[in-house]
């Protein structure tokens, strides 16, 4: 299976970012308001995303990302119904538009904190500032809130969702389902949680837990043959009225190959975003058993990204005892400055970039208007030159009118002194203006 994986911020694999109900959404087209008990409020002026909308937003959040995560994307429609797998009729094209107005139109509010740790009072941002399609070539042209972009990037708190996969998925349960697993599988295999609880999450209108376990049982199945999360569910019941979900995630054989094996360690089954943090220890470390784990709990702790800079920050700056060194930083963060040097500068090359492309634009316009300018003087002294003598007196006399009365003056003072050749000087500067004026305008 094709691999498109697309960064996606835990706060919005926690929280619904889209809705299952389709019948409703399509009712909605003065908007609609959903708010959890954690202080997520989502808002729509339009209606509401639904799976279609999701697999539209993901694909456009995959191509920003390929672009260095640039707010701004420029693509044929044709190439998005393609890659979304949808059709090229009117009506898919009518639906990609409706799409991106619903996007333009959402607004999430959060009180609380999001998972990056930092409390905030209230916060509002939304999703899509504006879309356009250019006349001449027909492509769409789409700009992403500056604030959603930087929370898609996620800095630690980011899991990668596979686009084939999600796009493949044919129930809008299962999607959503498959989201929030994605994000509870993070550094476990198991993940428990009331049913209830579940069920605000998706959120599902059923309340009975029997009910929710009716409805998630055959989601679990469309993911187990759609993707490759493989998935064990069971539940049991705690107290009365209460049930306890349970997630199971199953080791498949890509999983058993990238198992590690040492004989006096037990082994793990690791997913590509561990081996991707093993992948970035010194040759020859990566299989000492106390590096592993160290690595292993500050992985789960605070995910791939946390554990990765500051491995790179010991290996620069270790001169020797690399595991203690390599504690110490995990403990500190002190990689968090390589991971600011690394946004510097390529906010630097970001900026350099736009300057030289508006410079550039700027000259082009520059020599653009230079030349026009040029033509016009060029037209403008043919133009006086071919004029009878009766026109040349009816414009010398318009020019006349609008010269201020000392200007005048010096002119019938003659042209032997200096006044009388400044003022000749402004009379013909005067024509020419009128002339340019009227030509610009043909």
């Amino acid at each position: 299976m094709k691999k498109e994986l697309v960064r996606h911020n835990i706060n919005f694999l926690e929280h619904p970012l889209w809705f299952q109900d389709e019948r409703e959404a399509e009712k909605s087209l003065q908007g609609a308001v959903w708010q959890d008990s954690e202080g997520y409020i989502f808002k729509s002026g339009y209606k509401i995303p639904v799976k279609t909308d999701a697999i539209f937003l993901l694909y456009l959040i995959l191509k920003s990302q390929e672009a260095n995560y640039s707010d701004t994307i420029v693509l044929t429609q044709y190439q998005i119904l393609k890659d979304c797998e949808k059709g090229h009729s009117k009506r898919w094209y009518a639906r990609l538009k409706d799409s991106l107005e619903r996007w333009k139109t959402v607004n999430i509010r959060f009180s609380g904190s999001f998972y990056d740790g930092i409390d905030y009072k209230d916060m509002s941002f939304g999703v899509i500032d504006a879309w356009k399609i250019q006349k001449n070539t027909n492509k769409l042209e789409v700009r992403f809130s500056p604030e959603f972009i930087t929370m898609m990037r996620g800095k630690r708190f980011f899991k990668y969702v596979n686009f084939t996969e999600f796009k493949q998925l044919d129930s809008s349960l299962a999607s959503r389902l498959y989201e929030i697993l994605s994000k509870s599988f993070q550094g476990r295999n198991t993940w428990e949680i009331d049913a209830v609880k579940l069920a605000n999450k998706i959120p599902l209108a059923q309340i009975y837990p029997s009910a929710i376990i009716k409805k998630i049982q055959p989601a679990v199945n469309r993911i187990n043959k759609h993707t490759e999360l493989i998935i064990n569910f069971s539940f049991r019941q705690k107290d009365r009225g209460t049930t306890i979900l349970i997630f199971t995630k199953i080791p498949t054989e890509q999983q058993e190959k990238i198992t590690i094996k040492q004989p006096t360690f037990n082994a793990i089954v690791v997913d590509d975003e561990f081996t991707r943090v093993l992948q970035a220890l010194p040759e020859g470390k990566q299989d000492q058993k106390s590096l592993m784990e160290i690595i292993r709990k500050f992985y789960k702790e605070f995910g791939a990204d946390y554990v990765i800079r500051n491995i790179k920050y010991a290996k620069k700056n270790a001169k020797k005892n690399f595991r203690p060194y390599l504690l110490k930083a995990l403990k500190a963060d002190w990689g968090i400055v390589i991971e600011e040097d690394e946004e510097e500068k390529l906010l630097h090359a970001q900026l350099l970039e736009i300057k030289n492309k508006k410079q550039a634009i700027l000259i082009k316009s520059t020599q653009a208007e230079e030349a026009k300018n040029k033509d016009l003087e060029q037209k403008t002294k043919e133009y006086i030159a071919n004029l009878s003598d009766k026109e040349l007196a009816t414009l010398r006399e318009e020019a006349l009118e609008t010269l201020d009365p000392k200007i005048i003056d010096y002119l019938l003072a003659g042209s032997k002194s200096a006044s009388g050749i400044g003022a000749r000087v402004t009379l013909k500067s005067k024509m020419n203006t009128i002339v340019k004026e009227r030509l610009a305008f043909r």
